[in-house]
């Protein structure tokens, strides 16, 4: 402490301060943070107090030396940064998340999980990573993810893994893993080990980093209401396709729409040919003219090798509704595909189309 306080001794900083502007973004930034401090702690006053230095402390540092603000770690809501991604769900993640601000350095790389969301539906985790290596444009960490509750059930099948990254500087890169939950039990409370065992570059995924990144997470599921649909006859039929909606369930950050879909592959492709696959995207809007993104997981998909009265399950996450909404259409968009080599490459034959929407009222 002592080497410090001297260290601050021997900076030359000018004590003429004077005011200086601040944009209104940062200034919703600064009071984002600070709400959200109140709703999950109450802080003893003079943490409060050494709280407030450091943020005075980093805007001045900012100004005064550039260069050691650039390599200051990633603060702040790890979500919003992916506010500019087709994925991006996560408006009220941030208001609900569990802080778990763990850190573990493995193979020269500092993985720090800062938030996680558990919704009953998904489990969304939030980190960092910061490394002198170059770990390239899209890089995530990866490894198998596990609760005591789940008693092996997701082991091998019954979960859906999905990646969003951002590489935020030279060194430091952000992630979300979203692990959702399809098929297999969904307890109120979890007990979750994630083994991160490769950094792996989703660009080049052949050469991945080993490493070993292990966390453990205590979360408790948020409250959330479920609607059965099935009866209702919301569903879109045209060109030998059967799309019906089937559930929706409500949590206080997010939407999971359900799904059936019915397939005559020939039908929807429009043509007798050898092998022709299809996949159905989804559009999701309002009667505001919201545009809603999402996270599709698209179970089987459907294909020529499927027997006629193959069912594929999918479904859809978004986030909460507008509150002033009073309904939502679902379009389904269709895509036609065709194997062009032996490995299973894929390639779109004709542009994707829509068939008829399905809207249906919020109560």
């Amino acid at each position: 402490m002592k080497r410090l306080y001297s260290e601050f001794n021997n900076l030359n900083i000018d004590t003429d301060l004077q005011p200086m502007e601040v944009s209104e973004f940062e200034k919703e930034k600064v009071k984002r943070t600070v709400m959200r401090a109140k709703r999950k702690n109450h802080l003893p006053r003079n943490l409060s107090v050494a709280v407030v230095f450091l943020v005075a402390s980093s805007i001045t540092l900012s100004v005064a030396f550039p260069t050691f603000a650039a390599k200051l770690p990633i603060v702040g809501n790890v979500f919003e940064l992916f506010n500019d991604d087709e994925k991006y769900v996560f408006e009220e993640h941030d208001t609900y998340a569990t802080d778990i601000g763990v850190t573990k350095e493995s193979n020269g790389v500092s993985v720090t999980v800062t938030d996680a969301v558990y919704d009953g539906e998904n489990i969304t985790i939030a980190y960092t990573m910061e490394s002198e290596k170059d770990l390239g444009q899209r890089p995530v960490l990866d490894g198998k993810l596990d609760a005591n509750e789940f008693q092996d059930i997701y082991k091998d099948s019954g979960y859906s893994p999905n990646y969003i990254t951002k590489k935020v500087s030279d060194n430091e890169y952000a992630g979300l893993f979203i692990y959702q939950l399809i098929e297999g039990p969904k307890p109120d409370e979890i007990h979750v080990t994630w083994d991160g065992d490769n950094v792996v570059n989703l660009v080049d995924a052949d050469n991945p980093l080993p490493g070993d990144w292990s966390f453990q997470l205590t979360l408790q599921a948020l409250e959330g209401k479920t609607k059965e649909l099935s009866e209702t006859g919301i569903h879109s039929k045209e060109n030998g396709i059967d799309v019906a909606l089937t559930k929706m369930t409500e949590t206080p950050v997010s939407t999971t729409l359900y799904l059936s879909e019915q397939v005559d592959v020939r039908k929807a492709a429009m043509e007798n040919v050898e092998w022709r696959g299809v996949v159905i995207d989804y559009l999701v809007t309002d009667d505001l003219g919201n545009e809603y993104n999402a996270i599709h997981y698209k179970d089987t998909g459907h294909s020529t090798d499927f027997k006629q009265d193959h069912v594929s399950d999918p479904r859809i996450t978004t986030t909460v509704f507008n509150k002033e909404a009073t309904s939502v259409t679902i379009t389904p968009i269709v895509n036609i595909y065709k194997m062009v080599n032996d490995d299973g490459t894929l390639e779109s034959v004709k542009e994707p189309y829509p068939i008829e929407p399905m809207q249906f009222d919020l109560n």
